[in-house]
């Protein structure tokens, strides 16, 4: 995980954001060529394309922003699997800030989460990852360990409004040397804990923005 002082101004720079009404952001932290980053806002509208392959299918999951209102997070999102499933997901203040359950399958319809996250990494999971290790609960699943191994710093290129950018995250694995059966990849700033990609027997990874 990067810095601190990173994540301190990624705080303030969140801070700000929400204080004014209207203008709803969540900061992506992109990586350039150079070694030098640079931000970019993630706000109402936009669209978060993942390429999920699971059971032998391979379709989009796609997770449109919506302004949050009262919850911490709040979004519509469609598949082009052969259901064309489509629904409405909130998480509320306090799962997002306290939750270590999740939910990472959709049946469509509306869905409130108030005790279980989605999509972002809580901030009791990121917080907790200044020890290397966190419990999760997947799914209804038993608890888990997720750790952070050695060279934990990753970077993933996704096309921002049709240019390719990497975004910078940092890993986590359910086995304390990498080697698990389970994956993570976690945008690194603690007011945007993005999940941008996972491998849990089946894989999603986001591909996209629009």
């Amino acid at each position: 995980m990067k810095k601190q002082f990173i994540l301190l101004a990624s705080l303030i720079v969140f801070g700000f954001s929400s204080m004014a009404q209207d203008s709803f952001t969540l900061p992506l932290m992109l990586k350039n060529d150079d070694g030098s980053s640079e931000f970019y806002d993630l706000k109402k509208g936009d669209k978060l394309v993942y390429q999920v392959k699971a059971g032998g299918n391979e379709y989009e999951f796609i997770v449109t922003l919506n302004d949050p209102g009262n919850n911490a997070l709040d979004f519509n999102y469609e598949m082009t699997n052969s259901n064309k499933t489509t629904g409405h997901v909130t998480v509320s203040n306090k799962a997002k800030s306290e939750a270590t359950k999740y939910v990472n399958f959709f049946r469509g319809g509306e869905l409130s989460l108030t005790d279980a996250c989605t999509v972002w990494l809580s901030g009791k999971n990121f917080s907790d990852m200044a020890n290397k290790k966190t419990t999760m609960t997947l799914d209804n699943g038993a608890p888990e360990t997720f750790y952070i191994p050695e060279n934990e710093e990753v970077s993933t290129v996704v096309k921002i409004k049709g240019e390719d950018k990497k975004i910078e995250a940092f890993i986590i694995n359910n086995a304390a040397d990498g080697t698990g059966n389970k994956t993570m990849w976690i945008h690194d700033i603690s007011s945007n804990s993005l999940i941008v990609k996972m491998d849990m027997g089946w894989s999603i990874v986001l591909k996209e923005i629009r």
